[in-house]
């Protein structure tokens, strides 16, 4: 009993401190000298004030003219560009165009530094007007999408405007995003980008929640350490991967298109207001603008005071790393050669204990087979079941099932119930069965998952973590059950091992299904799965 109550402690306390790595800060409004949430929001209700998409020309061009006002006071006359594109010659350069009805306008403010070497802050100005996929009403106000970015951009136009910098800065309003991308892909092939050393594009798909540093450009090995200087900073190196097959592009699209570094962030939590009259002043939140200025602004800072970013192609780079946020401002991030070096001695460590274990006679190979059997059975029904449930749901909100999206307001109950059952039915599974497998069931399951590190450190580096922590963590425990008869430093590290993968994973878990939505049920029951392996084995050893 004594053994279950603490094991039950560490898991509530586990539980409480995992989701403090998605914690957003409280919103500044009273130093004007850094990034200030007052004035942020005063910006955005005066852009949000009504729906502003290209179809709404009267709208779109007060908005336009209200920034050009700040950028003008901030930056003065000079340094503020409009970049206007015929509708004509855009329809050259865009091949899914068609005939637009209209003209494209950007707004460009600049920022000069003693080096022509810039860093471009991306947000466009336009608010979606017209119904895009299933379940989108259109007729935004635009107030998060992407009144979050314009605000941050007025910003570092208030900060930074007339300050002696090292590098120059460019802020880029552009226009019609939401109906094609065109005015960055007009911008992106304008002269002043043979400049930009760096891209931070600046988006919303929600209206709350933590701010995700959620893409990045190749090779992004020296990108990733500039990105340190972040505060707060939220970001899995799978998030890349997993947005290569979402339904959506950005304006960071057309920059990388022009082989330009940098990263691409924006808030996911609120689909349910995306893209709809939802998307308006009252439903701003004042946490998350924060989060955008302090992950943003002091990337901003480093660029524009530090001469060594001078050379517009210091970020180049061949290696990509492997990140991932553990707790607030613990950003753990590492390259992909020290990743396949811990993939293969992990590996290595694993198979000896395990002969060591069988010469002991204290694991069996028919049971570490019994186990694995039990492991990718319960992966494949996680899947299954994951995939009826999110087919169900989408079925009932009468939208399309997509694998990475699923337009509905009824997915949050159904996929954490799901998730519990796929817990609970596989822990009642092992203890009816596999109680004695304990050993077995730590081995197998920490095979699947090296291995699996060392596939994806190969094919998909940024995904190799996921399966790399459990991985090391059942050889951790393996060793101990092996060689350590003291019973006290078992608990304790046990303790250790088992806090740190759940406030791992349930943030990763929770940070997925809002990238995905219900329709990536299945892809989450299965990675459950493969962390379960370790936890439940483990929450049986602390009982006993």
């Amino acid at each position: 009993m004594k053994n279950f109550t603490r094991l039950i402690s560490i898991l509530t306390i586990s539980i409480i401190i995992s989701f403090f790595a998605l914690s957003t800060p409280v919103p500044n409004t009273e130093d004007e000298d850094v990034f200030n949430t007052k004035f942020a929001i005063e910006y955005i209700a005066e852009i949000a004030k009504e729906p502003h998409s290209v179809f709404d020309e009267d709208a779109h061009e007060d908005v336009r003219l209200y920034l050009k006002d700040k950028l003008e006071e901030f930056l003065g006359a000079e340094n503020v560009t409009e970049m206007d594109y015929d509708r004509s010659l855009v329809e050259l350069y865009s091949e899914d165009s068609d005939e637009l009805t209209y003209d494209i306008h950007n707004l460009l403010g600049v920022i000069p530094g003693k080096s022509d070497t810039a860093i471009l802050l991306i947000g466009h100005y336009d608010s979606r007007g017209h119904i895009g996929r299933t379940g989108e009403l259109g007729n935004s106000l635009g107030a998060a999408d992407d009144g979050y970015a314009i605000a941050l951009m007025l910003e570092v136009a208030r900060l930074y405007g007339g300050k002696d910098l090292e590098n120059t800065i460019y802020i880029l309003m552009t226009d019609a995003e939401e109906t094609g991308l065109y005015g960055a892909q007009m911008a992106a092939l304008e002269g002043f980008v043979d400049n930009v050393g760096f891209v931070i594009n600046i988006e919303a798909r929600g209206v709350q929640g933590p701010v995700y540093m959620f893409e990045t450009s190749t090779g992004n090995e020296k990108i990733i350490d500039f990105y340190k200087n972040a505060e707060l900073p939220v970001s899995y190196s799978l998030a890349t991967a997993v947005y290569t097959v979402m339904p959506n592009s950005t304006d960071f699209t057309k920059f990388l298109a022009q082989d330009k570094n940098g990263v691409n962030f924006a808030v996911l939590n609120g689909l349910y207001y995306y893209h709809t009259p939802l998307d308006n002043f009252t439903n701003i939140n004042q946490s998350s603008i924060e989060h955008y200025g302090v992950q943003i602004m002091p990337l901003v800072e480093e660029f524009a005071l530090n001469e060594q970013y001078s050379d517009v192609n210091y970020f180049d780079a061949e290696g990509d790393q492997v990140f991932f946020t553990f707790l607030p401002n613990v950003f753990i991030a590492y390259n992909e050669l020290t990743g396949t070096i811990v993939h293969v001695l992990s590996l290595v460590s694993l198979l000896g204990l395990a002969v060591v274990l069988i010469k002991k006679k204290e694991v069996q190979i028919l049971k570490i087979g019994k186990s694995k059997a039990l492991i990718i059975g319960s992966l494949v029904v996680a899947a299954i079941l994951g995939r009826i449930v999110g087919g169900f749901i989408a079925f009932i909100s009468k939208v399309p099932y997509e694998l990475t999206y699923v337009r509905t307001n009824y997915g949050d109950l159904p996929a954490l119930l799901t998730l519990l059952f796929i817990a609970v039915g596989l822990g009642y599974l092992y203890k009816k069965y596999m109680i004695e497998y304990k050993k077995e069931v730590l081995i197998a399951g920490g095979f699947i998952n090296i291995l699996l590190a060392l596939l994806t450190g190969i094919v998909l580096s940024g995904a190799s973590f996921l399966f790399l922590v459990p991985g090391l963590s059942a050889i951790i425990v393996i060793a101990l059950e092996a060689f350590c008869k003291t019973a006290l430093v078992k608990k304790i590290v046990y303790g250790f091992v088992y806090a740190v993968n759940i406030i791992l994973i349930i943030p990763i878990i929770f940070s997925l299904y809002l990238a995905l939505t219900i329709g990536g049920l299945l892809a989450l029951g299965a990675i459950l799965v493969f962390y379960l392996a370790l936890l439940i084995p483990l929450t049986f050893l602390q009982i006993d």
